[in-house]
């Protein structure tokens, strides 16, 4: 016993003595440029919005990018300037077209960026609903959006949904690479923003809005590298990190090309 005592003893002190303090280097690297821009097939006003990025202790005000040079030509040879209309914000009232190419190109505090997205065929957006499912015996209400996956071609999907106004802090995806052609019924679960103490539960009377994109393949990496990270819980998920861009000289956002859906339905 007494043998055992020591033993143990030692243990102790041999498992206390492996604790270390480690510090975490959280230096400021210097500013990225942040481009944000989306083509739709509405004849609305299309926006780029350009920015810098911050440093991690700063606050969370992003420097805006002003004049800039932003210019959209498409593969049918159309040319549109985008003129700042607001700080780092570029907009032209123009439609997108569905297989149609369309390229930006934007030179901000003298360097050229560019990137290229074609825009998908529309899928039709049929439906949204409200399904109830159960979690260990709690039931909780979820929002669905259906729709009819087109055969014989690749397909990709961003949604985003809003509650009361307010936009999940999820990111959603998805793709037919299993399910070409089928009946899709896509469940979005919703995340709140803490900070406006919003509950994740979905309630009757709950104003429930679903937007739907149809996009290529280059955005759906970038969204799905994003979705991988968000509200996914502890031990889930992965290391969080910039996404991919399909922009040039190492900017950071992404620039998008694709058909836009909405509905809207009030949970029973």
């Amino acid at each position: 016993m007494k043998k055992l005592f020591i033993y143990l003893s030692f243990l102790g002190l041999l498992f206390t003595s492996c604790k270390k303090i480690i510090t975490i280097d959280t230096d400021n690297a210097p500013p990225q440029i942040v481009i944000e821009g989306k083509i739709t097939d509405r004849l609305t006003t299309q926006q780029i919005k350009i920015t810098k990025t911050i440093g991690y202790s700063d606050a969370l005000v992003f420097p805006t990018v002003s004049g800039a040079s932003v210019k959209v030509t498409d593969s049918r040879g159309n040319n549109y300037i985008f003129s700042e209309t607001a700080p780092g914000i570029y907009t032209n009232r123009m439609r997108g077209v569905s297989g149609v190419t369309y390229n930006l190109d934007v030179t901000a505090e003298g360097k050229n960026y560019t990137a290229s997205s074609k825009m998908p065929n529309n899928v039709k957006l049929d439906s949204i609903g409200i399904i109830v499912n159960s979690f260990f015996g709690n039931e909780r209400k979820t929002a669905a959006a259906y729709l009819v996956d087109p055969i014989g071609e690749t397909n990709f999907y961003h949604f985003n949904l809003y509650v009361n106004d307010y936009l999940s802090q999820r990111f959603y995806v998805s793709n037919d690479r299993l399910t070409n052609g089928n009946q899709l019924r896509i469940q979005l679960f919703f995340k709140s923003n803490n900070n406006n103490n919003d509950s994740d539960e979905l309630n009757s009377n709950d104003k429930v809005r679903v937007e739907m994109e149809c996009i290529d393949s280059n955005i759906f990496d970038y969204w799905y590298a994003l979705s991988e990270q968000s509200g996914r819980g502890p031990n889930q998920g992965t290391t969080p990190a910039n996404p991919t861009s399909n922009i040039s000289n190492n900017a950071l956002g992404y620039f998008s090309a694709h058909t836009y859906q909405t509905l809207s339905i009030v949970v029973p």
